[in-house]
């Protein structure tokens, strides 16, 4: 099975600036959405959409695929996470091959367990006929 991790993480908060980026425990925000996706067997790559470069040399730096920065249509507060995963989705498939699915990793649940990605990936592989 080939599924996709997809993280998205935008520049512009407004709340909290650059909560992406900022440490939680030593560790940048949106690399705890990272470490729980890697050697994942039936992950095929993780992948970074972002509008920030700040962002963009963070997730390289754990080892993501960031290809470009998201078109600023796609980094305004009304953007929506089915428009940005599409877009992803569809560049990644074209450039890389098809896959059998899109995990989105909010970067903004760092503390999801890797248990519970893995109970997804396995109700996901169970019920993919259904869909």
């Amino acid at each position: 099975m080939r599924i996709l991790a997809f993280i998205t993480a935008r520049g512009g908060s407004k709340r909290l600036p650059g909560k992406n980026i900022r440490p939680i425990g030593g560790t940048p925000l949106l690399v705890w959405s990272v470490n729980v996706a890697k050697d994942i067997p039936d992950v095929c790559d993780i992948l970074v959409s972002t509008d920030d470069p700040a962002i963009a040399q963070v997730s390289k730096d754990a080892g993501t695929l960031v290809p470009w920065l998201r078109p600023a249509e796609l980094a305004t507060d009304t953007a929506t996470s089915v428009d940005v995963c599409l877009h992803a989705l569809e560049w990644y498939e074209s450039e890389k091959g098809k896959v059998d699915g899109l995990m989105l990793l909010q970067p903004t649940c760092p503390f999801r367990s890797r248990k519970t990605v893995l109970k997804g990936i396995e109700l996901f592989r169970k019920n993919q006929r259904q869909f």
